[in-house]
């Protein structure tokens, strides 16, 4: 439950914002958030000038891209490719595995050239949930990436990929597994 709370600081009144809930049994507060004085909030709630109110804001896609990765990663793709094709480069930001799982995202949400990438990917919120930083998406990684998969290891991926799919969402099956959403 989220409540108000002043705090006392050298003789000035500050207030947060602060949620609490049971943890195993017992009360505790799991998040807190400034919210100002008394005059800034005041502030804020009526657009008078010295409101805190932001410059600018973006906006970032986030449902699709999100849904595909949580496909993805349940199928455990990037670790099924990392399997069969080995370890990754010192040198690679990131495994082969997981820049052929970035691409499968991308062709799913938004096809585009690995050349433009980094460009779709700085419009989505994908980073915060792929822990994939941006510095790690150019394009000669991805290349980078496809040389290290020998076409030969491509059928025991599909081999691999096609199993875990019949064992995650069972075909033919109706209605929800329990526990999965």
């Amino acid at each position: 439950m989220a409540s108000l709370y002043a705090k006392k600081v050298n003789g000035g009144t500050y207030y947060y914002l602060r949620e609490m809930a049971r943890v195993d049994g017992k009360p505790k507060r799991v998040s807190e958030r400034y919210l100002g004085t008394a005059e800034e909030i005041a502030s804020a709630m009526t657009a008078r000038e010295g409101a805190t109110l932001p410059q600018r804001s973006r906006h970032l896609a986030f449902g699709d891209v999100a849904s595909v990765w949580r496909v993805l990663d349940r199928l455990d793709v990037a670790g099924i490719v990392d399997a069969v094709v080995g370890a990754r480069r010192a040198d690679a930001a990131a495994s082969t595995g997981t820049y052929l799982a970035l691409a499968a995202l991308n062709r799913v949400v938004a096809p585009c050239s690995k050349a433009a990438f980094a460009d779709w990917w700085a419009t989505t919120a994908a980073d915060r949930f792929t822990r994939v930083p941006a510095a790690a998406l150019d394009h000669r990684r991805f290349w980078d990436a496809t040389r290290n998969v020998p076409l030969a290891a491509l059928t025991e991926i599909e081999r691999r990929i096609t199993v875990r799919m019949i064992e995650e969402f069972e075909p033919g099956r109706v209605g929800p597994r329990a526990g999965h959403d």
